[in-house]
């Protein structure tokens, strides 16, 4: 007697899970999303084990939820902590500054906490991002002590200041330091925290000119039209110094000098510094003919971002530069597109570019486009805003952008034309006459309030600020053809007279693919409804011919029609006897032939 054993046989193995580990960081490094990274991770607890590195490696935090939670998970989870090599704290409260204050207190104290458990001993760069500094000091002292590695920090100050003994100014050998001021440190002491008297002031520049003076990166940001004065910062030298930004604040405050030959101290400051690759003005830190002074073989910047003024200035940087921002925005009754197309082509190497216009009319974007096409043919990456008046229609945008032959990267930003397509249907016809675009963002502005009124309004009921955002990520195939487009799609909308803000988002995947195409040919009666219905040639044609046959159907049934009330004389008698028509009834008696037959 036999006995037969029948087993399944054992399921195949993904290949992830038996790729090594340097494999994996390879291929998770190669992905643009953080999305695809975590689904990358979630295939296998193998996979999850290699990639978390890159998963974790930059971490943001967003709102005061999402920043305990998250900085609680870490202490308890050294395993994932470790991964951790840049943190960022960014908080948004109301404008009530008690709730900034209450805000600051709980997340200071969360990172506070996580750090003194010495969990993320891997930190190289810590950013707090605030409407108010942190409200512990003494989270930096958990920070410098529990993260043996950070090189890099930054941090906001509102309202309240740091105390001239803060642990923020402790830290050594750092190689980037980042100060962002907020309005509330504009409103209450624009001009007393750079104080040369203030001994917080001095505590930041000891810190920063002593003992850090291997310094790569430095950062000072604000927005303001009243610039408080830091003219401390000509007097530093950092031989590694390779990027600074500064925002709205004040540095060559002092008169001009007796001799003209000497040149300004932060024209100085600048040609100390030439190993700088990325410079970033306002128009408040320096005059356009004082930057005109540079000796051209002292500065070798690739990236540049100021004003129009600033920028012409500069013509022995021209040949070097790749990137190019200009910080505020051109009002095109004052400075003509001719003119910025006319700077833009003495940049034969720019390949990255960020402007944006306030128009006077509707038709000042007519050659804007155009002439951006012409001034930077290399453009790779382009960020165009047209504010105040609506610009471009999404159809005419869609084609005149192919103009640019290796555009990779476009977001733009644009007041809605009446009656324009919504932005699912634009960012559709954009991918599909630009498949070589993986990524692009679209956003709908609202327009200025066109009435002046006698009165003011703080939310005009007409039109309403609404904003629409889209992220969108285009696939491809073999051969270049787009096929799916993934969306991301946030709404806003503020009520007036502050009755509060409506805010919605979604996502979707929309197929570009032709109707035709294997797998979204439709059979049966919705194929012939979607003919019907589609935006192009085939659907137009579909339409008149059936169009046409209504026509013909219409001219057939009449002639039957006819042609059986002629056969059947009496019926129509018997109709209008009934019905009692006059009309009828003066026909028949002229037609006494037709009479005696009915009759008869």
């Amino acid at each position: 007697m036999f006995c037969f054993t029948f087993s399944s046989p054992p399921p195949r193995q993904s290949f992830l899970t038996q790729a090594p580990g340097d494999l994996l960081i390879e291929i998770a490094l190669a992905l643009e999303s953080r999305a695809d990274v975590l689904s990358l991770c979630l295939t296998s607890s193998h996979t999850y084990f290699h990639v978390a590195s890159v998963l974790y490696e930059s971490v943001t935090l967003r709102d005061l939820e999402q920043c305990t939670r998250t900085l609680r998970m870490l202490s308890q989870r050294p395993g994932i902590a470790r991964h951790v090599r840049e943190l960022s704290i960014e908080l948004r409260s109301s404008c009530d500054y008690k709730q900034g204050v209450a805000v600051s207190l709980l997340a200071s104290a969360a990172v506070r906490d996580a750090a003194a458990t010495h969990c993320l001993d891997a930190l190289t760069k810590f950013i707090w991002d605030a409407d108010e500094k942190p409200y512990h000091e003494d989270m930096w002292f958990a920070l410098r002590m529990g993260c043996p590695q950070l090189r890099y920090i930054g941090t906001s100050v509102g309202r309240y200041l740091p105390a001239h003994n803060s642990h923020l100014f402790d830290f050594v050998h750092l190689t980037g330091f980042s100060l962002t001021l907020k309005a509330g440190f504009y409103d209450a002491h624009m001009d007393t925290f750079f104080d040369e008297d203030r001994a917080s002031s001095r505590q930041m520049w000891d810190m920063l000119i002593l003992r850090c003076p291997n310094l790569e990166e430095l950062i000072i940001e604000g927005a303001s039209s009243l610039p408080t004065d830091i003219h401390t910062l000509v007097h530093a030298r950092w031989p590694k110094l390779r990027k600074l930004v500064l925002g709205d604040v004040s540095i060559d405050w002092s008169p001009s000098p007796a001799d003209p030959p000497d040149k300004r101290p932060f024209i100085a400051f600048l040609e100390a510094h030439s190993a700088l690759e990325s410079l970033s003005l306002s128009k408040y830190n320096v005059l356009p003919q004082h930057l005109s002074s540079i000796d051209p073989g002292t500065l070798r910047i690739s990236s540049f971002t100021g004003t129009l003024q600033q920028l012409q200035a500069l013509p022995h940087l021209h040949t070097h530069l790749k990137s190019v921002t200009f910080r505020d925005p051109m009002l095109t009754r004052e400075i003509s597109t001719q003119a910025v197309s006319a700077l833009l082509q003495s940049l034969p190497n720019l390949n990255k570019l960020k402007v944006s216009f306030i128009l006077h009319s509707m038709y000042d974007s007519g050659n804007l486009l155009r002439s951006l096409i012409v001034a930077c043919p290399r453009l790779r990456h382009l960020d165009l805003t047209c504010g105040n008046k609506p610009s471009f229609q999404m159809d005419t945008f869609s084609k005149t952008v192919r103009g640019f032959p290796k555009l990779q990267s476009l977001h733009l930003t644009i007041v809605k034309y009446p009656g324009d397509e919504p932005l699912s249907a634009g960012a559709a016809r954009i991918a599909k006459a630009n498949p070589r675009l993986t990524k692009f963002k679209l956003t709908f502005i609202p327009p200025a309030y066109p009435l002046s009124l006698p009165f003011s309004l703080p939310h005009p009921p007409f039109p309403l600020p609404a904003c629409s955002t889209g992220s969108f990520e285009l696939t491809t195939d073999r051969h270049g053809l787009p096929l799916a487009l993934l969306g991301f799609e946030h709404f806003r909308l503020v009520w007036p007279w502050g009755l509060g803000v409506f805010s919605s988002s979604r996502r979707y995947v929309s197929d570009l693919r032709p109707l035709s195409a294997p797998g979204r040919r439709k059979t049966g009666w919705r194929g012939v409804f979607g003919l019907l219905t589609e935006r192009s040639p085939a659907g137009e044609e579909m339409r008149i011919i059936v169009f046409c046959g209504l026509l013909v159907s219409l001219a057939i049934w009449g002639f039957f029609l006819h042609r059986m009330r002629a056969d059947n004389p009496g019926q129509v008698l018997g109709v209008a006897q009934t019905q009692k028509l006059p009309a009828v009834k003066g026909v028949l008696r002229f037609a006494p032939v037709v009479r005696m037959q009915a009759t008869a």
